[in-house]
């Protein structure tokens, strides 16, 4: 009896090590849940590989504002699928990777930035973001209506 019992619990325990072992190994899916945030490094690379412009996003834990972002406009459902879908998605700690926050000259957090698909520097805002504005520059990047319009044009044409 003892025996079984003891086979049973093995049995039961590598079945639920394995079912794990399948759901950690699921690719996240773009678009669903939160935004898919990467390295610096993995999403350079990524962007260069994909054709993708890369949306880099400087915070710190310390940071009241880019907890508030994170929270209300990175959890935004609108949001959340467009960057998914539209571009790599980077966020940098700039206290833990200072380097890099010193390469793009970040003075204030949160910074957001906006790299083209070779990693040229298309442009930045500085601050909290709200939302509604996040998505519209968003939109304005993604599709490539900076190379033809000014940001208030865009925003014009589209009312």
């Amino acid at each position: 009896m003892r025996k079984r019992t003891a086979a049973t619990i093995i049995v039961h325990t590598l079945t639920l090590m394995l079912m794990a072992a399948a759901v950690a190994a699921k690719p996240a899916i773009a678009g669903s849940g939160d935004i898919q945030w990467l390295s610096y490094a993995e999403g350079r690379q990524r962007g260069k590989t994909e054709q993708k412009k890369v949306f880099l996003v400087f915070q710190a834990e310390w940071c009241r504002y880019c907890h508030q972002m994170e929270k209300e406009t990175f959890g935004d459902s609108a949001v959340i699928a467009y960057v998914n879908q539209n571009f790599v998605p980077v966020s940098v700690n700039s206290d833990k990777e200072s380097h890099i926050a010193a390469k793009y000259n970040v003075r204030g957090l949160p910074s957001t930035w906006f790299l083209s698909e070779k990693g040229d520097r298309i442009g930045s805002r500085p601050g909290y973001i709200p939302k509604a504005e996040m998505l519209n520059i968003l939109k304005y990047i993604g599709s490539d209506s900076y190379l033809k319009m000014s940001f208030r044009e865009f925003t014009k044409k589209k009312k």
